[in-house]
């Protein structure tokens, strides 16, 4: 059925012409419907503060659109005159390597807002794998801390494609769901390094503070023949500081040393081994044993810059 006929609209598109859809456009993006999902919300949000009355109702959308639209012109030009004196922050800093990639380095952070939510050191080191953050931040449990649930930071990408601004995140609520990001950073001694971000902090201790906190991640030798691994995908597990370490390592990354977000995903394979096939992250115990046995897939096939991610924009 999966290259058979279909007589929907979204189906017959995904699935009668899957094949000729990867072939000619290398990814899965035109059967993605979310992009047009996603502006339903918007849409409904204007439509409850009209007074639902046609055909009054199309033009209270359309005025609201239009000052939608000119409030976010007016917020742009303010940006790209910020940004005229600043033109270096788009070049990408570091020569070529030997191996052909660029070599990424530092960049500058956005400026941004210091709010957010207050808690203790104490209270988060609580939080699942945080035991010991306030051994690596060098604080006391009753120092305080302003976390963020996201930031905006200028990435680097090592194949020599133009910076833009990445969003990373580290929250247990985007739109319902847990949203904690992979990104790749650079640590003190200038290695790059994956780490899965944790927790981002904006203030410590009363002084305003840029960084984030993340669990670190490793690249591991793949399996013979592994299809994944020919194509590009480095295989990783999580760092720990030792063999009977409760939970992976954590690192302190300041924002001008976050390189870019990285597409990782778990390795299906290594996993329905462990607990059969209908295995999944969600579904899987998470203790001491299995965070060492987890195997994880950088996706090298994530368009980052191969097409624009968001049509609209």
């Amino acid at each position: 059925m999966l290259f058979g006929p279909a007589y929907t609209t979204k189906a017959n598109r995904l699935a009668d012409h899957l094949l000729a859809a990867l072939l000619d456009n290398g990814n899965l993006w035109e059967g993605d419907t979310s992009e047009n999902e996603a502006l339903h919300g918007p849409c409904k949000r204007m439509y409850s503060r009209t007074n639902k009355c046609r055909p009054n109702v199309v033009l209270q959308m359309m005025r609201a659109a239009e000052t939608q639209c000119e409030v976010l012109r007016e917020l742009q030009d303010l940006e790209d005159e910020e940004a005229d004196g600043d033109d270096w922050l788009f070049r990408l800093l570091g020569d070529e390597a030997d191996n052909g990639d660029v070599t990424m380095a530092p960049t500058p952070t956005l400026s941004r807002s210091h709010r957010g939510l207050r808690m203790c050191m104490g209270g988060a080191e609580q939080l699942p794998g945080m035991i010991g953050l306030g051994s690596l931040l060098g604080k006391e449990a009753n120092c305080s801390l302003v976390v963020s649930s996201s930031f905006n930071f200028y990435c680097s990408f090592e194949w020599g494609a133009g910076t833009v601004v990445q969003t990373a995140c580290a929250t247990a609520a985007y739109l319902g769901k847990p949203r904690y990001d992979h990104v790749w950073y650079s640590d003190a001694g200038g290695q790059k390094r994956v780490g899965w971000v944790r927790l981002i902090v904006r203030m410590l201790d009363g002084v305003a503070e840029d960084f984030i906190v993340v669990r670190r991640m490793h690249e591991v030798p793949s399996l013979p023949d592994c299809l994944l691994t020919r194509s590009g995908c480095k295989r990783l597990a999580w760092s720990f500081a030792s063999a009977d370490a409760e939970w992976p390592t954590l690192a302190r990354v300041p924002l001008p040393r976050v390189l870019r977000l990285e597409h990782v995903v778990p390795d299906f394979e290594d996993l329905g081994d462990r607990h059969g096939l209908r295995a999944v992250p969600a579904s899987t115990p998470d203790t001491a044993v299995e965070r060492h046995a987890e195997r994880f897939f950088i996706n090298c096939f994530y368009p980052f810059t191969s097409r624009a991610l968001n049509p609209s924009s």
